[in-house]
C-alpha cells in the first residue's frame, strides 16, 4: 500500500463535501429520470479515511450489501463503488420495475437492473466532477456483487495496481416514493488522485 492518509484542512473538507453534494445531486436527478419518480437526496457526511475504516462506516465487516463498482480512468484514476444494504437495493429495484416481483438474490434481471443503476449513478457523479474540474474522468462498465461489505472492499482493493490510503466515503440518503434508501458512494483513488482533484479546485495547499 502506498502513501499515507491525507490530512485535510477545513477548507478542503468543505470543498470535497460541496463537490460530493453536487455530484450525488446530479446522480439523483438521473435516477429520477430513470424511474419517473421524484428523488430527493441528502448527504449527511463525507469522510476521507484509511481503507481499514471503510467496513466500519458501512455498518460492519459482515453486513450484507449490494454493490456496483466501476473503474475510474482518465486524469484521475481509481475505483468508484456504489453500496446499498440488500433491503435498500431491493426497494430501489421495486421502484425501477414496479410489479416485476424480482428477488435481488436470484434474478438475473435484477442484477442487470442493478448494473444499470450503478452505471447511471457512477457516470453522473463522475461527469459532475469532470465538469467542475475540467479533468477527464470516465467509468468502465459496472460489475455487480452481493456479499459482505468487508469482502467487497477487500476485493476491489486487491485488484488495484497501486492504492492510496485516502478513501473517500460519501454517505447518501435517497427519498424515493416515500421510501428512505441509504447508500454509500466509495471512491478508492490511486495515489495522488485526491490531491489532483483538490489542486484543480484551487485548494491543494489550503
Amino acid at each position: 500500500m502506498s502513501g499515507s492518509v491525507l490530512e485535510l484542512s477545513d477548507l478542503q473538507k468543505d470543498t470535497i463535501r460541496e463537490i460530493s453534494n453536487i455530484g450525488m445531486g446530479n446522480a439523483a436527478t438521473s435516477l429520477s429520470q430513470l424511474i419517473n419518480t421524484r428523488v430527493d437526496i441528502t448527504v449527511p457526511y463525507v469522510k476521507v479515511v484509511p481503507d481499514v475504516e471503510v467496513p466500519r462506516l458501512l455498518g460492519g465487516e459482515e453486513v450484507e450489501v449490494c454493490a456496483a463498482y466501476v473503474q475510474v480512468v482518465g486524469d484521475v484514476r481509481g475505483h468508484l463503488v456504489m453500496i446499498f444494504l440488500t433491503r435498500d437495493a431491493q426497494m430501489l429495484l421495486n421502484q425501477m420495475m414496479p410489479g416485476a416481483d424480482m428477488d435481488i438474490a436470484t434474478s438475473e434481471m435484477a442484477r442487470s437492473a442493478l448494473q444499470e443503476l450503478g452505471n447511471i449513478l457512477a457516470s453522473s457523479f463522475l461527469r459532475s466532477l469532470a465538469d467542475m474540474t475540467g479533468l477527464v474522468m470516465h467509468s468502465t462498465v459496472p460489475a455487480v456483487a452481493m456479499d459482505f461489505a468487508g469482502s467487497i472492499i477487500s476485493y476491489v482493493v486487491s485488484n488495484m495496481y497501486e492504492l492510496s490510503e485516502n478513501i473517500m466515503i460519501v454517505d447518501t440518503r435517497f427519498e424515493v416514493g416515500g421510501d428512505q434508501i441509504d447508500g454509500e458512494c466509495v471512491f478508492i483513488p490511486e495515489p495522488g488522485a485526491l490531491g489532483t482533484l483538490l489542486e484543480t479546485l484551487g485548494v491543494g495547499d489550503a
